[in-house]
C-alpha cells in the first residue's frame, strides 16, 4: 500500500537545531491537507473541485522535552510531542539537519525504533548524518549537504554515499507494501525533492494548484533531482 492510497497520514518532523529551511518543505504537505483546504475555500470556492484529493494529516513537531526548542536562526517553536512518547509506525518523518554535535540519545532511540515501521523517511541536508549515525543507513544509497559529502564518506564510510541532490532508496518496512528513504542535499534541494514527492503519489492537478504554484516551488528545469555543475561550478558533461 503506498502513501498515495492513504487518506490520512500522520507525519513526524525532526527539527530541534536544525537550519529552519530544512524544513520548510512541510508546507507543502500542509497544502494539501483538508485543514488548509477548508481554510482557503472562504477565499476561492472554484477549489471544491479538490475536496476528493485534500488529505487529513496531523503533525508530530519532535524534541527531547515540550520546552520551546531552538531552530536556527535562533527561533524557537514548541513542540507537540516528545521523541519518547511518539508512536514509531508513522507514515512519513522528514529530518531536518542539526549540527553533528546534536545528538540526543532520545532521537536515536527513536530513529532506530521508527525506521522498520515507517514508511516514508524524508531527510534534508545532514539530516541523513543525523540518520547514518544511528545505523539504520549502513549499505543504503543516499546524499547529505553536498559541502559534506566527502566528511559523510570518511565518518560514515557504510553508506553509499552519492553526488545527488536527491537520492531516492528503498527502505526496511515492516508494514504491506515497499518503504521509502528520500535524502536530499542542501535545503533548496530538500525542497526540490519533497515537491517531486507529492507529485509522484498525488493528483498533480491538485499539488501544483494547492502547494507549488501558490508558493512558486518546483522540482522542474534547473532544479531537478541532478546536479547541473561540480561543487566549485564546473559545468557537469
Amino acid at each position: 500500500m503506498a502513501v498515495s492510497s492513504l487518506k490520512s497520514l500522520r507525519i513526524g518532523v525532526m527539527l530541534d537545531e536544525v537550519q529552519l529551511s530544512d524544513v520548510v518543505g512541510i508546507d507543502l504537505f500542509g497544502n494539501l491537507s483538508t485543514t488548509y483546504l477548508k481554510d482557503v475555500l472562504a477565499m476561492d470556492n472554484s477549489l471544491s473541485v479538490f475536496q476528493e484529493h485534500a488529505i487529513e494529516i496531523e503533525f508530530f513537531y519532535l524534541s527531547t522535552t515540550l520546552e520551546p526548542t531552538r531552530v536556527t536562526p535562533g527561533l524557537r517553536y514548541v513542540p507537540n510531542m516528545t521523541y519518547d512518547d511518539c508512536p514509531r509506525d508513522l507514515d512519513i518523518v522528514l529530518t531536518g539537519g542539526p549540527i553533528l554535535t546534536h545528538r540526543p540519545a532520545s532521537a536515536a532511540k527513536f530513529i532506530r525504533e521508527a525506521w522498520p515501521k515507517t514508511r516514508v523517511w524524508l531527510t534534508t541536508c545532514v539530516g541523513a548524518m543525523w540518520l547514518a549515525d544511528t545505523g539504520v543507513l549502513n549499505g543504503l544509497k543516499a546524499t547529505t549537504n553536498r559541502w559534506f559529502l566527502e566528511g559523510a564518506k570518511k565518518l560514515l564510510p557504510r553508506v553509499e554515499w552519492l553526488d545527488q541532490r536527491w537520492v531516492v532508496e528503498e527502505k526496511p518496512f515492516d508494514g504491506k507494501g515497499k518503504g521509502e528513504l528520500w535524502t536530499a542535499g542542501g535545503a533548496g534541494a530538500g525542497i526540490d525533492m519533497i515537491a517531486q514527492f507529492c507529485l509522484a503519489n498525488w493528483d498533480k492537478k491538485f499539488v501544483y494548484t494547492m502547494a507549488l504554484d501558490g508558493l512558486e516551488f518546483s522540482p522542474e528545469g534547473t532544479h531537478g533531482q541532478f546536479y547541473l555543475a561540480s561543487i566549485y561550478g564546473t559545468k557537469l558533461e
